[in-house]
């Protein structure tokens, strides 16, 4: 029988699945993402690495956040010896589309975070996650709709920490290996929910510095990689207008 892609056999556990438990892990009541398909929670508790929690009573056709499992013993246990997952966080940008409402991936169009972001998605492996920090919206996926805006980050009305660690928590990012590609702002920011990210550009001397490092990971990046696919691909020239990481 041909293996369908994504799919696993026997035991071993989908990307999601691991992400799922790692969060669980540190939850402190247990509960696993409710972001986790019906397939993958059911497939953990067919491990007997996860358990139903009690059935709690949802307006029909409404979407939840409201936890359904928790982790087990057993799935302590089994996560110990599974990798983290890992995820790379770049900055939003004060240069926006001219909509008013679209993705987080088309949302944002400021040269420092085109070049953040190709640099971010050409060390993206297989399993790996890139997501955007906004200083108003958290934790974003490049799918995520949200509505144009301006902020600073550091400015009244910056996300809090409590809503960035439920974010983290619903997209099974809780417990990961993060590094940060911005500047020392969004860095602090994104501390408050991961203490241990690695920045490496924590030492670094100005944007100068920034540019070229994103520009020497992506400029090396083997053919294949995701920056080709991602819109972002073209020529890089910044303008003096949109330099600044330290804007949302």
């Amino acid at each position: 029988m041909t293996r369908q892609p994504g799919r696993r056999t026997g035991g071993e556990l989908t990307p999601l699945q691991r992400a799922g438990l790692h969060t669980a892990a540190v939850h402190p009541e247990g509960h696993l993402p409710a972001s986790l398909g019906d397939s993958d929670l059911r497939a953990l508790a067919a491990l007997g690495l996860a358990s139903p929690l009690a059935s709690r009573s949802q307006p029909a056709g409404m979407l939840s956040r409201a936890a359904r499992f928790r982790i087990t013993g057993a799935g302590r246990s089994r996560i110990v010896s599974e990798p983290l997952p890992r995820v790379y966080v770049v900055p939003c940008s004060s240069a926006k589309s001219s909509a008013p409402i679209a993705p987080a991936g088309e949302m944002y169009v400021g040269s420092y975070h085109r070049a953040a972001r190709r640099a971010a998605l050409s060390q993206l492996g297989p399993d790996d996650r890139l997501v955007i920090l906004s200083a108003k919206f958290g934790i974003l996926r490049l799918e995520d709709h949200i509505l144009r805006y301006d902020l600073r980050a550091g400015q009244h009305g910056t996300v809090s920490a409590s809503v960035m660690e439920r974010q983290a928590h619903h997209l099974a990012l809780r417990a990961a290996e993060v590094t940060v590609f911005a500047g020392k702002t969004y860095a602090a920011l994104a501390r408050q929910v991961w203490p241990d990210l690695a920045h490496p550009l924590s030492r670094s001397r100005g944007i100068g510095d920034h540019l070229a490092f994103f520009a020497g990971l992506y400029a090396s990046a083997p053919e294949g990689s995701p920056r080709s696919t991602d819109p972002t691909r073209e020529p890089f020239a910044p303008s003096a207008s949109a330099l600044s990481p330290a804007r949302a």
